[in-house]
């Protein structure tokens, strides 16, 4: 019985172990289980601060995370200073052990029982970085153990370098500074490669004491802890005695510091779109975008006298087409005037800005060639009757002139002969995004301002431009990565070379165009522009190497006096380009589409034979078939010369023929003021302006003293009426005035739409020998 009892009490046993050994071998086996998975896939979910760095990694902003924390995006690297002083301060032996310090632990307990109380955790930075992981969890032994576990295993995951670059990353620094470089920008202004030895030891033993950072009466405990660390540093020979005697007496800092903000609006437009929560390296140049900042606000401040308040400025590089600077407001300008408004991206009417696109694209269409005569007398198209700013005519002006002196009127006329709505589609295609309605909508003032463009369009299109000559090809301007096709550019090389040689006549401000006298000073392409009502004050500038682009006005688009391109926005221009790197070299001619061709000197068209001064002008090949001068005819005089005659009142013997500059009467009083050496055309004798007179025009309609009633139409204006008049020779040019404004001229077929207002009115013809007709007529009205 015995026997049996031991027999089966040694079952009992074996069984036993048996069992304890599969419990013992499946709760280890759950424990590897979990032990392998026990750690997220990122230890780290937080949201981050949404981080603007320039083109070099310097800091131009940042705004806060989600979570109310300055957390920037984690480290790449920890810099060697930080990583030294870290490693000296938290954990000596940290590339001895396993995310477990035995030696530590040791030294903990016996500290806090000779302390009697808690002063010592003992973790290396390997369990700090889980506890931050874990948010802090309350400090128990269960906790501590399970932070041992999961240390261990963050050692097996990560290398020592990855853990201390996570940990540098999610340090507290006190309040509501997270992570390393958060901390160096706040309460140093650098990044953390750039810290001192005393700065990198100051923040090293913020993360043990977060709090003594701000608290006055701590500050004597952080300098102590601080001066601590660099002596230690000094005894294992990291700094020599020098160094440490040069860093203990560097001062603390007294607060964080407030971040940079050199670019607000571009930061904005990254918090708007999905660059939130991210560290974005755009393509700015934080000089030029500080010394961008620097000028704008200085030149606000004076205009700020005249209740002129909002501002922008955008540079760009022609050989990337990266934005270099982008100042979307003049900051100082305060909330109450709408310094918020990012005026880069707000369409703002355009003025005479556009003026250098329809003289290139006119160029390229052969209507015009860079010096021809274009018209510019009072002149009305329909009920749009248009004025130059100085409120004076030039009867007809050299087109590449009234490009450099921006004159309306002619600019208007150009217009009209190139076809309005092909160059409404033009500056569409051209990438105007804010030209969105008709061509019938804008009308002929597109060319005046009629229509809304916004700063950044206008860059891209003066940067492509500009790319276009220089590189034959061109890409959108962009802020960040890399550029982008921007597909083919829509305007002849040799236009723009045209284009930009005229815009250099433009004259600067306060120079007189006497800078060509210094050989310092650069060529720069450049224009202004006026939107009516002095709303508006634009300035581009254009060399091989930059397009700097500004906008000066009020943000409500309150008008003010002396509100104008030239004396708001150019000086501003000209400042800028003073500060940017200066070079002599100007864009290349593009030779093969460039020819050598006569033109005439005086009138500028392709000389004929009755041109009486001929220049040979290199022009773009494009521009060969606009039409020959009008302007020069064969004259006969009678043998006096103080008259002209022709064959039905005198003898071909009896005729002197010369050649003579000749242009109507109504432009000629306009254009004799402005050019004294102008001879006017001898008048015909007698007999011959009997003849002449009689059967040369012949108004159809309307007739004399006609009444004329003119329907409204849907939108309650008055319907236009077609007038016609023949004349014997019909290829003759007859040119159309009524009550004294010129509105156009017809040749072959002779038919002018017009749109009269109520009441009386007198309809002029005249043709190119001085012959004229006239007839009074009257609208009615409803």
């Amino acid at each position: 019985m015995l026997a049996q009892m031991m027999i089966y009490r040694f079952k009992l046993k074996k069984e036993y172990r048996w069992w304890k050994n599969r419990l013992i071998l499946f709760f280890l086996s759950v424990f590897v289980i979990w032990y392998v998975d026990c750690l997220p896939d990122e230890l780290f979910d937080d949201s981050t601060s949404t981080v603007l760095l320039d083109r070099n990694g310097k800091l131009l902003g940042a705004h806060i995370s989600e979570d109310e924390q300055w957390r920037f995006e984690e480290l790449k690297t920890v810099p060697y200073k930080f990583k030294t002083c870290i490693i000296q301060f938290e954990d000596r032996g940290y590339y001895k052990h396993w995310g477990v310090s035995a030696k530590g632990i040791a030294r903990a307990i016996s500290q806090n029982i000779s302390a009697g109380r808690r002063v010592s955790g003992g973790s290396t930075l390997t369990m700090q970085l889980v506890r931050l992981s874990r948010k802090n969890h309350a400090r128990t032994y269960t906790e501590k153990g399970y932070e041992m576990i999961l240390a261990t295993r963050i050692e097996m995951k990560y290398s020592k370098r990855e853990i201390l670059r996570l940990y540098s990353s999610h340090a507290p620094f006190g309040s509501n500074v997270v992570g390393l470089n958060a901390a160096s920008w706040r309460f140093f202004g650098r990044p953390p490669n750039e810290l001192s030895w005393a700065e990198s030891a100051t923040l090293a033993v913020l993360p043990n004491a977060p709090g003594l950072i701000y608290l006055g009466k701590n500050r004597d405990k952080l300098k102590a802890k601080r001066d601590r660390l660099l002596k230690r540093l000094k005894k294992i020979g990291k700094i020599d005695k020098m160094q440490y005697e040069m860093a203990i007496l560097e001062p603390l800092p007294d607060r964080p510091q407030d971040l940079p903000n050199l670019a607000p609006h571009l930061l904005a437009k990254c918090l708007k779109g999905n660059l939130r929560g991210k560290t974005t390296t755009c393509t700015l140049d934080r000089k030029i975008q500080i010394k961008a900042n620097q000028l704008l606000e200085t030149r606000a401040a004076a205009l700020r006298e005249n209740e002129i308040h909002n501002g922008a400025i955008i540079i760009t590089s022609v050989e990337t087409g990266e934005i270099l600077a982008y100042v979307g407001n003049a900051t100082e300008s305060g909330d109450e005037h709408s310094n918020q408004v990012d005026c880069i991206d707000a369409p703002r009417s355009t003025g005479s800005i556009l003026k250098p696109i329809l003289y290139a694209k006119s160029l390229e269409a052969g209507v015009i060639t860079p010096k021809m005569l274009l018209h510019d007398i009072p002149s009305k198209f329909g009920a749009f009757a248009p004025k130059n700013f100085n409120g004076g005519f030039n009867g007809l002006v050299h087109a590449d002139q009234a490009l450099s002196r921006s004159l309306n009127i002619p600019m208007v006329h150009l217009v009209n002969n190139y076809g309005i709505s092909k160059f409404h589609s033009d500056l569409q295609d051209l990438g105007f995004s804010t030209i969105n309605k008709t061509s019938r909508h804008y009308g002929l003032s597109l060319i005046l301002g009629g229509a809304e463009v916004t700063l950044f369009d206008l860059s891209n299109f003066y940067t492509r431009m500009s790319q276009h000559l220089k590189y034959n090809e061109s890409y959108p301007i962009h802020f960040k990565g890399k550029r982008k096709s921007g597909g083919e550019f829509l305007i002849d090389q040799a236009c723009i070379y045209t284009t930009f040689k005229t815009m250099l006549e433009v004259r600067r401000p306060g120079q007189d165009n006497q800078w060509r006298m210094f050989a310092s000073s650069q060529k720069i392409a450049w224009k202004t522009g006026t939107s009516y009502g002095f709303r508006d004050a634009w300035a581009v500038g254009v060399t091989p190497e930059y397009v700097v682009s500004i906008w000066i006005g009020n943000a409500d688009g309150e008008g003010r006096p002396g509100l104008t391109g030239t004396q708001a926005a150019a000086p501003l221009l000209f400042d800028m380009f003073n500060h940017l790197p200066c070079t002599e070299s100007w864009f290349l001619e593009p030779k093969k589409s460039m020819r050598e061709v006569d033109i005439c000197a005086e009138s500028g068209h392709r000389s004929t034979q009755y041109c009486t001064k001929i220049a040979m002008e290199r022009i773009p090949e494009t521009s060969i078939g606009a039409r020959a001068c009008p302007y020069h005819k064969r004259v006969h005089l009678d043998k006096s010369g103080m008259y002209r005659v022709d064959s039905e009142c005198a003898s071909p013997s009896e005729m002197q023929h010369v050649n003579r500059f000749v242009i109507p009467s109504t432009v000629e009083k306009f254009y004799k003021a402005h050019n004294a050496d102008y001879k006017t055309l001898p008048p015909y004798n007698q007999e011959c302006m009997t003849k002449l007179s009689e059967h040369s025009i012949a108004i159809i309609y309307p007739r004399n003293k006609q009444r004329i009633y003119l329907p409204f139409d849907f939108n309650e204006e008055r319907r236009k009426v077609v007038f016609e008049a023949n004349h014997r020779n019909n290829s003759e040019t007859i040119y159309w005035h009524m009550d004294g404004v010129y509105y156009g001229q017809t040749s072959d077929i002779h038919q002018l739409e017009f749109q009269p207002d109520v009441g009386k009115h007198k309809l002029t013809l005249m043709d190119e020998n001085g012959v004229q007709k006239v007839v009074k007529f009257e609208v009615l009205g409803k």
